[in-house]
């Protein structure tokens, strides 16, 4: 019978090593998943508020009534008439400019009409670096956006 002659595994420092790019790996993939989500966390707002600008103006245009989007600047969040609120995420924040007077100090409100017009304006979103700016026609009531956009 012949010996191994040697023993078989691994050092103690390879077993370091290996740990040591496991660890490595798994904090950037954990650093890249929670980007990802504050990014998805984003878009999802920016869908939402989209949606509920041209939801007014299809209420309006259909119901022959006007219809508005009331924005809470103090909650950064938003509602349409007879509607649940709803919140920006964390972190992010909105402004906003129209040709109308503010209801109050902390709330304001984007009106659309029948006949497809509304009363424009901006609203500026911002959460850290980024930033957007969204622009509703008064003639046309037509949303857009715009990246980067500073108020």
């Amino acid at each position: 019978m012949s010996g191994l002659g040697g023993a078989r595994g691994f050092t103690l420092l390879e077993m370091l090593v290996v740990l040591l790019i496991i660890a490595t790996g798994l904090s950037l993939l954990a650093h890249g998943v929670a980007g990802g989500l504050e990014n998805a966390r984003e878009r999802q707002a920016r869908r939402e508020l989209s949606l509920a600008l041209r939801s007014a103006r299809s209420q309006a245009v259909l119901s022959g009534q006007p219809a508005s989007l009331h924005i809470d600047l103090l909650r950064d969040s938003y509602r349409l008439d007879n509607q649940a609120e709803q919140r920006l995420p964390e972190g992010m924040h909105l402004r906003l400019t129209t040709a109308a007077e503010l209801l109050s100090s902390r709330e304001g409100a984007i009106e659309f009409y029948p006949d497809g017009g509304s009363s424009g304006g901006n609203l500026y979103l911002q959460r850290g670096e980024n930033s957007w700016r969204v622009d509703v026609a008064w003639l046309t009531g037509k949303v857009s956006w715009q990246d980067g956009a500073r108020l």
